[in-house]
Formats: structure tokens, C-alpha cells, sequence
């Protein structure tokens, strides 16, 4: 008789809760890394494999970020950062990554396409694939709104994705003061010298890079602008609206992505 897969992914992560347990002793200091799906937290931990030295953790077993050369800042040594898509069920402090839930949407999507959950390519059916994510996983809306509200209650940090890649040593520097640790500038633009260096966010092939979409798709587009608010080429009125009507709205002008409430309302989509 096989073995039950759902046996097995519970003894994993059993396994992986101990490891983390012993990991994250008393004698150190535990932060929680969570985002929404796409929103930079894989970044994150990759610039700080390289300032710790160190494999970074996750609550998913097996999800590790491996450490790139001998760390850079002995201060943080006695820091676990750990991520994962979840608020934790404790009260240890929390780091949220937030991006445009726009782009975020649409990055989850192409990902879910690349893991075989779905086969959305078509233009015209992207309000059809928002909706399908988010009954699947949960939309932004939702896992934004949930941080916020905890954010009252916990110790948490909000940094945006976009700052993280305009102006990484900062970002990094925010983290690391939140944690009560202080880094000298140099030696976190060594630390962004190093990662822009390396390719192996590239190489994973569920970042997207070697993939051909059909030309014309929906993520045709996002590999094509992939370096701006891509979505402003995928949304069409459908999608605007139901993004709005999900309540990202008020989230998306909380964080500086829209001015108006009634951004919604006007065509954006270019091709």
C-alpha cells in the first residue's frame, strides 16, 4: 500500500517546525518575513543569505534561500528571519512586504501557470483568472487588509517591494534597525553589489524567465514590462472593476499606488 500524501506532508512539516524550534532559541532573536505571494520576499531573503552567510528558513519545508559566501555583518548572527505567506499564530515581531497588488496578482498568476494550476493565457480572460486565484488562494485585498489589522496588535514593519528594488540599501537598512541591529551603508551596498552580481533568481524557472508565453497574452505583456506597473497593459475594465469591488482600493492608496479612488474607472490598458 502507497504511502498518504497527506501523512507525509504533515511529517514534514512537523520535522521542519522542530528544526525551526531549535533554530530559533531563546537566545535569539525570531522575525517573521510574510507577503503576499510575489511581492519580494524571496528578494529579501537573498540579500540576507548574503549578509548573514547563512541559509535562510522558512516555514515551508524545504524552502530554503542557500547562503552565498561568508556573511558581511557579524551583528546579525543571533537573528532568524523566517518567511512565510501566513501572519503568525505567535506574537513574534513581523516584517510584511507590500507590492502593487496589481503586479503582485499577476506575477501569482503567471507562477500558478508555471506550477500547472491553470491555463489563463488569453487577454480576455484575465478578470476570469483574477478571480480564479483569488478563490484558489486568497486575493491581496484580503492578505493586506489581515496585516493591517494585526499591525495594531503586534510589533510590524510594512516595506514596500518597490522601494526595495529603487533603493535596497535602505530598505534593508529599515529591516535591520527594526530589528535592533545597525549595518554601515558600505557593507549593505556590498551586500546589493554581491546579489546583482549573482543569477540565480533567474535560474529558477518559476520566476518566469526562460518562459515563452504566447504572444499577445497576458503574460506576454508582464515579460515584456516586466520592469514597470505591467498591470496598466492586462487590466481591462472587468478586471479594474473587480479589483476595486475586492477592496484594494483604499489598500492601494494607504501604500502611495493610486491618488484617486477613482482610479478604477479609467482605461489604462495600452498593449
Amino acid at each position: 500500500m502507497g504511502s498518504d500524501p497527506a501523512v507525509e506532508n504533515h511529517a514534514r512539516q512537523v520535522i521542519w517546525d522542530f528544526l525551526l524550534q531549535r533554530r530559533s532559541g531563546e537566545s535569539r532573536k525570531r522575525y517573521y518575513l510574510v507577503s503576499y505571494p510575489r511581492s519580494g520576499n524571496t528578494l529579501v531573503r537573498s540579500y540576507f543569505a548574503i549578509l548573514q552567510g547563512r541559509a535562510q528558513l522558512s516555514v515551508y519545508a524545504g524552502d530554503v534561500v542557500p547562503p552565498q559566501g561568508s556573511g558581511l555583518a557579524p551583528c546579525l548572527d543571533e537573528i532568524d528571519i523566517i518567511k512565510s505567506h501566513e501572519l503568525p499564530a505567535n506574537s513574534d515581531p513581523v516584517i510584511y512586504i507590500v507590492r502593487d497588488g496589481r503586479n503582485a496578482t499577476l506575477s501569482f498568476l503567471q507562477m500558478s501557470l508555471l506550477f500547472g494550476g491553470h491555463d489563463f493565457q488569453q487577454l480576455d480572460q484575465v478578470c476570469e483568472a483574477i478571480r480564479w486565484l483569488d478563490r484558489q488562494a486568497g486575493s491581496w485585498s484580503e492578505h493586506v487588509a489581515a496585516a493591517m489589522r494585526a499591525s495594531k496588535t503586534r510589533p510590524m514593519l510594512f516595506v514596500r517591494y518597490e522601494d526595495l528594488v529603487a533603493a535596497p540599501e535602505n530598505a534593508l537598512d529599515s529591516m535591520i534597525r527594526f530589528a535592533g541591529e545597525n549595518v554601515a551603508t558600505e557593507v549593505l551596498a556590498d551586500g546589493v553589489s554581491r546579489h546583482r552580481r549573482s543569477d540565480r533568481y533567474a535560474e529558477n524557472p518559476y520566476n518566469g524567465f526562460g518562459f515563452k508565453p504566447p504572444a499577445g497574452s497576458i503574460f506576454d505583456l508582464l515579460q515584456r514590462h516586466r520592469r514597470g506597473a505591467y498591470w496598466q497593459h492586462i487590466f481591462d475594465e472587468r478586471s479594474r472593476r473587480y479589483f476595486h469591488e475586492s477592496g484594494a482600493t483604499s489598500l492601494l492608496m494607504n501604500f502611495g499606488y493610486e491618488e484617486s479612488e477613482e482610479w478604477w474607472t479609467k482605461a489604462v490598458r495600452t498593449g
